[in-house]
């Protein structure tokens, strides 16, 4: 199996002479690496096989920072692709991500700054849609990831002091929620202890409308 992950990766890591090739390419492989993850019976992957299809899905997205200019279609499709790839694996193979939680929540803390970076116009709307189920996908398995969404949560507050606009704010809402599900008293406590005062009254009411709207209707 690791033979045939090598062939896939080197696939995307081939050169390309536009952008659109490379996202195709990308495309292409998360295509057959959710495929593969979703049939067991043809290729069962280990979780050190996961990682390293997690670690280098963590690429993907810095294709348009290398000279070249992503449109707004191209770059959706990269980013869908990533979140494919991580549902099907959620879905999948549970217990092996179990194991490895660095590099899906560093992936996922890349997918949320490229989030954070985006607008409506290049593709807001529907790249929070495909964050956000990925987010809900993981809140079952909150008492084995839940520490780890506390650096989500710190990257999120500190865009929240960096002047994030209204519609970023509430396109990520659906995201947000769902990743203070996954927290305990403990983590919330955490990341109240790790935030200086002026982003706790960036934070407090993100966190209060959390309570009133998500957290109390019974969908914890």
């Amino acid at each position: 199996s690791e033979t045939f992950l090598a062939i896939m990766m080197g696939l995307v890591r081939s050169k390309c002479d536009t952008p659109s090739e490379e996202a195709a390419n990308v495309a292409l492989f998360s295509k057959a690496a959710a495929a593969l993850i979703s049939r067991k019976e043809l290729l069962l992957l280990s979780g050190r096989e996961i990682a390293m299809i997690l670690c280098e899905m963590s690429q993907f997205l810095f294709i348009g920072g290398r000279g070249k200019e992503l449109d707004a279609s191209d770059d959706f499709i990269i980013f869908k692709s990533c979140c494919s790839v991580i549902s099907a694996m959620v879905a999948h193979y549970p217990k092996q991500l179990y194991g490895c939680p660095p590099p899906l929540f560093n992936l996922l803390l890349v997918l949320l700054t490229h989030l954070l970076n985006t607008t409506p116009k290049t593709g807001l709307v529907p790249k929070a849609l495909e964050y956000a189920r990925v987010c809900e996908l993981l809140v079952p398995h909150k008492d084995v990831f839940r520490k780890h969404v506390v650096g989500l949560v710190l990257r999120y507050i500190q865009a929240l002091n960096e002047a994030m606009t209204p519609t970023v704010k509430a396109k990520l809402m659906p995201s947000i929620y769902a990743l203070l599900d996954m927290c305990s008293e403990f983590e919330t406590k955490q990341i109240n202890s790790m935030i200086d005062v002026p982003s706790k009254a960036l934070f407090a009411p993100v966190f209060q409308s959390y309570q009133k709207y998500y957290q109390y209707h019974g969908q914890s």
